[in-house]
């Protein structure tokens, strides 16, 4: 009887327990759901691009994240005005990363449609600027079909991507495709010109008629050309009367009929009437933008069209002047678009002086763009790998997240289960249970303890491993970048001189042919020289002694290693040798050939760093002392012999004195190197049992002590 009333009360103490614990789970999951602040899709779209129109991008890109996070508007919308800041930002690769993501993402909704249809519009163009016109039209063309036919606010997008698509037809043999993009296009501007004769819808049409004739004449599709022309013709035209004398838009009006000029001037050129389009130059040169720095580069593209170079490269005597008002820097585009046809005009225009001048400072130039577009490439890449990395991680997360609270759940069932039949089945022996309960909530805390344990110790691995990860990058592309700089430089210098050589029209005389020559052949030397370091560099890590085969005078390695280097001829420098009289017959074991090849770096290095860099040569205007240079053999003890090199050059930092000798390590980068002969002659002397040291205790310039082991040859 008792035993009954037990289990009765058990099961009504089960119950209870059970309503309990469902009564928790309902107030914890009502009380989670907490209010939050609500902002339209519109006004957090609104505020974004007033950052944007502010020309604020970072706080553009903080405003979308934040409103993101916060449910205000959705991931489409947040990537489009993402690749909107990038754009701006002047990182394109970036920008495209997240145009890319919104073309490619589900369109569920119309606020996301519009942002799919904008970016794709935005992609296409960063396409077509890179001359990628299939891709462009991948892009392009769906957008395209996702607009309503009856939608007047997406006219603009609408005209914009049939004149992108247009461009692309063109550039891939689908010329009278084209025409037809270009005709549509220009029909829904003419109609936002009549519903609404604004001077923004005006200036809109003009300049896409502008853009489908430069896309023409860049093309060479002069016979379609002049209806174009004649269409923006009128557009100007009325657009003067609507005016009416007005004087707010007489410098765009103005701009307008100048590149109408330009336009004519060009297809006319084109189409073999040069006198007519002479005729249209002289009146492009009557108006105010043709008198201009920006209007006579402008002009180039006819001038050099119509063989008049003589005018254009005195037009190209301004360019610094216009590419300083552009406030544009030279990278890899700007040099394309201006700098080369700057040189080629001088070239044909028969300025020979001119043009070398051109040639040196194109190398250097370029040689600094495409260091720094490889700095923004890696830049941007590391940004689109940390939002990559950022977003694996959050994923992540929230899987954990996810599979621990599925986790909690099923141990909260078993946990329940287990009441249940302890109360039910086995109440009388509550207290025993009980403990056994405990036991297995020990045994559980501590596995999850060790399993916490071992968690932390795989995220410690994880950063390490990270940490490796970065570093090797980072020095990967350090190595990238100075191997680009050492082998562009005198290919560049190759190319130009070639260029320079091979130009119809251009005569030299023999020293300035004696010169070319011998700046070719040093240039492909030095090239040969890179390589052959380069391949010495893999030897490096070798850590197995050299064979002492050879029967030697430190007399012998000196001479060897000093016609090698040619150091002794250098107009640079004086040069002398001291051999101590005692080491005069005195032959020891070593390697003459690794020996040799060790001292000849350092004499390289000393040559080198004595001859005035680039740098100081421009700044001082020519450099005429005469440096010296020294190599002292003496004995060092009884088993060993010193090789001292010393130079008065720039000289090295006490503190430098290891760091000197690792690898891709330069002290001045202005001087040409990789940074790994005094690595290669260090380890090739330690292998010989030797080794090499900075005398830090020298200051005229710098002096390094390369010291060999002079033991007799053991011969049997």
């Amino acid at each position: 009887m008792n035993i009954k009333r037990f289990v009765q009360a058990g099961a009504v103490m089960l119950l209870t327990v059970f309503l309990l614990y469902s009564c928790k789970d309902n107030s914890s999951s009502v009380t989670t759901q907490a209010p939050k602040e609500t902002m339209s899709y519109s006004h957090a779209d609104s505020i974004i691009f007033d950052a944007g129109y502010a020309q604020d991008y970072y706080k553009m890109l903080n405003l979308v994240d934040s409103f993101f996070n916060m449910g205000y508007i959705s991931e489409v919308n947040a990537n489009r005005w993402r690749g909107v800041a990038y754009n701006y930002l002047g990182q394109p690769r970036s920008s495209e990363f997240y145009y890319q993501r919104v073309v490619n993402a589900q369109i569920s909704n119309d606020h996301d449609r519009l942002s799919y249809i904008k970016s794709a519009r935005r992609l296409s163009e960063l396409l077509v600027r890179r001359g990628e016109y299939e891709g462009a039209l991948k892009v392009a063309v769906p957008a395209l079909q996702q607009l309503p036919d009856s939608s007047e606010a997406n006219a603009k997008d609408k005209a914009i991507l049939l004149t992108t698509i247009g461009t692309c037809q063109l550039n891939t043999n689908q010329k009278r495709q084209a025409i037809e993009s270009f005709e549509e296009s220009y029909q829904l501007y003419v109609k936002s010109v009549q519903a609404d004769n604004s001077d923004r819808n005006f200036h809109d049409a003009i300049t896409s008629l502008s853009d489908i004739i430069k896309s023409l004449l860049n093309a060479q599709a002069f016979d379609e050309i002049e209806p174009w022309i004649v269409k923006m013709d009128s557009l100007e035209h009325q657009l003067i009367i609507r005016e009416g004398g007005n004087t707010a838009n007489a410098a765009i009006i103005d701009k307008h009929k100048a590149d109408i000029l330009l336009y004519k001037a060009g297809y006319l050129q084109g189409t073999n009437q040069p006198a007519l389009a002479s005729k249209a130059y002289e009146e492009f040169l009557e108006t105010d933008f043709g008198q201009t720095a920006q209007g006579k580069i402008a002009a180039n593209e006819y001038l050099m069209r119509a063989d008049r170079y003589a005018e254009a490269a005195d037009n190209y005597s301004i360019l610094d002047e216009v590419i300083q008002e552009q406030g544009a820097e030279l990278n890899l585009d700007n040099i394309y678009d201006y700098l080369i046809p700057k040189l080629k005009a001088n070239a044909k225009a028969g300025r020979r002086d001119s043009v070398a001048a051109m040639v040196v400072d194109l190398c250097d130039v370029l040689d600094s763009a495409i260091i720094k577009n490889k700095s923004n490439m890696s830049a941007e890449l590391a940004t689109i790998y940390g939002t990559e990395q950022k977003e694996t991680e959050i994923a992540h997360q929230k899987a954990l997240i996810a599979e621990n609270e599925a986790d909690l759940s099923n141990q909260r069932l078993i946990t329940l289960g287990v009441v249940i039949t302890l109360l039910i089945v086995f109440f009388t022996i509550y207290a025993i249970k009980r403990r056994q309960h405990e036991k297995l909530l020990t045994d559980a805390n501590t596995k999850l303890a060790a399993a916490n344990n071992e968690l932390e110790v795989k995220n410690k691995d994880l950063t390490i491993a990270r940490e490796k990860a970065e570093e090797a990058s980072k020095m990967k592309t350090n190595f990238i970048m100075q191997i680009s700089h050492e082998i562009r430089t005198p290919l560049n210098a190759v190319c130009g001189f070639s260029q320079v050589i091979t130009t119809p029209g251009m005569e030299f005389g023999e020293e300035e042919l004696a010169e070319i020559n011998n700046g070719i052949v040093e240039n492909t030397e030095r090239i040969t020289g890179l390589v052959n370091k380069m391949l010495e560099l893999s030897d490096v890590a070798n850590e197995s002694g050299i064979e002492l085969n050879n029967e030697v005078e430190a007399k012998e390695i000196a001479d060897a290693a000093i016609m090698k280097t040619g150091i002794d001829l250098a107009k640079h420098l004086h040069f002398q040798l001291y051999v101590n009289h005692d080491l005069i017959g005195y032959k020891f074991a070593s390697n003459l050939e690794q020996a040799t090849r060790a001292l000849s770096l350092l004499l390289d290095n000393a040559m080198k760093f004595t001859h005035p860099a680039e740098a100081a040569v421009k700044v001082a205007g020519g450099i005429d002392k005469i440096e010296k240079a020294s190599l002292t053999v003496q004995p060092n003890g009884d088993d060993k012999i010193d090789f001292i090199i010393s130079d008065t050059g720039i000289g090295i930092p006490p503190e430098e004195a290891e760091h000197i000798f690792e690898e891709f390590v330069q002290l001045d980068d202005y001087y040409d190197g990789t940074g790994i002969g005094l690595t290669i002659a260090r380890s090739v002397v330690r292998r010989l049992g030797g080794d090499i040291v900075l005398d830090t205790t020298y200051s005229p310039g710098a002096r390094f002590v390369m010291t060999l082991p002079s033991k007799k040859l053991n011969v049997e």
